[in-house]
């Protein structure tokens, strides 16, 4: 009975360990700003991108507007990382991830490790240097500023890897649907879409409501704007999950998060372990959407009641500002993580994950493990003592177009 009683303690301590997040700094939405020299290092769980939408069947253009979804608004998430914690395996390197179409992301400060499923069933897996420059770093010490690099940068690279992930999975390994001119087209197109499904016709919506109930209470408007926008993106994220191959991407979602579970409080990397742990997690962009939101509210009264045209402007220009101010407040919250007022605030971000994350299976922990382990090794660290290494391969690559 004493013998139960320790595991039963120790269990309960490792849970509170992942809870309280003592160890945590800044949710992995904005995980890439590595420049700030009073943290050194960077870690992000990335939003994920759009897959050429006239080159996919429906059901994997569902799959990927999902993510677009989830990504955009909720981490802008995926993560979008932030600093975040410290993994003691790697001497205090910091990861975040991201799931891809039948394949998992992990990044560390300067490189990152993809996993992906073949159309044979095995694992294909590469790791790659982060591209950094002077004008980069600079940007990224510059206060509101380096939010909207650090998640233009993430958008970017999260729609690379999607769309690669989605010509891998149809078997096309070595060929690329898109051009890079045609990726960022489709990247902002969508963005665009996006922004004014889930931002720009809530607040047109809220202005009708509160004219239609005889009000001019701005702070009402903004808060039947804010509520709306909740509304319409939880709404869509759990319409589209009911697609078996958005079900999939969420549940790659949460082997993504129980392999960085189980990294940050060192336990080795196997299928045993990644299923002891939760597949929200603190980190997740999803708690992004909370700060956008509140932001957003702030931000959009300060600049008054103002007719569609306007509006419809003043939300799309708004991006960048949102976006940097928010990235600021997770800073903020993310030195004072244990506190009551920041937990409470990442609340939400916990529950929308049981909507984006879901129960993984073994092979899918396989994937989340060998993306994380080329992550660590890419960065010259050790994996914890006693890791699983599922057979892989190398990832070919691209022929010359």
């Amino acid at each position: 009975m004493p013998r139960m009683q320790h595991e039963v303690l120790d269990r309960l301590d490792a849970n509170q360990r992942a809870q309280d997040g003592s160890l945590l700094k800044l949710p992995s939405v904005l995980y890439g700003e590595a420049a700030d020299s009073r943290h050194g290092r960077s870690g992000r769980a990335l939003p994920e991108a759009p897959r050429s939408l006239a080159l996919i069947p429906m059901r994997r253009r569902l799959g990927v507007a999902a993510r677009i979804a989830q990504d955009r608004f909720a981490e802008v998430s995926h993560a979008l990382h932030a600093v975040s914690l410290s993994a003691r395996p790697t001497s205090g390197a910091a990861y975040g991830g991201q799931a891809l179409i039948d394949g998992v992301l992990m990044r560390g400060p300067s490189h990152i490790g993809v996993a992906l499923r073949t159309a044979d069933g095995g694992i294909a897996v590469t790791s790659e240097p982060i591209a950094t420059g002077p004008i980069r770093r600079r940007l990224t010490r510059i206060p509101v500023l380096r939010g909207a690099v650090v998640l233009w940068e993430t958008l970017a690279l999260g729609s690379r890897w999607l769309l690669r992930s989605a010509d891998v999975s149809a078997g096309e390994e070595t060929q690329s649907s898109s051009s890079t001119g045609a990726t960022i087209a489709t990247l902002a197109i969508t963005i665009l879409i996006a922004v004014v499904i889930f931002n720009v016709l809530p607040a047109i919506a809220a202005s009708a409501i509160v004219l239609a109930l005889g009000s001019t209470d701005l702070l009402l408007e903004r808060a039947i704007d804010g509520l709306l926008q909740v509304g319409i993106l939880l709404g869509y994220l759990a319409a589209v999950g009911r697609s078996s191959d958005v079900d999939r991407t969420y549940r790659y979602h949460g082997a993504e998060h129980r392999a960085i579970h189980a990294l940050e409080n060192g336990d080795p990397l196997t299928r045993v372990t990644l299923a002891r742990w939760p597949t929200a997690h603190p980190r997740c962009g999803t708690e992004f959407l909370v700060v956008v939101i509140l932001v957003s509210i702030v931000a959009f009264s300060l600049v008054g009641r103002l007719d569609p045209i306007p509006t419809v402007i003043s939300r799309i220009a708004g991006i960048p500002i949102v976006a940097g101010l928010a990235y600021e407040v997770l800073r903020l919250l993310g030195r004072y993580r244990t506190n009551p007022i920041a937990r409470a605030l990442a609340a939400p971000g916990i529950a929308v994950q049981r909507i984006t994350t879901r129960k993984p299976d073994d092979g899918m922990h396989d994937i989340a493990i060998v993306a994380l382990t080329a992550a660590i090794e890419a960065e010259g660290g050790v994996v914890p003592s006693g890791s699983e290494r599922p057979t892989s391969r190398a990832l070919q690559s691209l022929k010359a177009r």
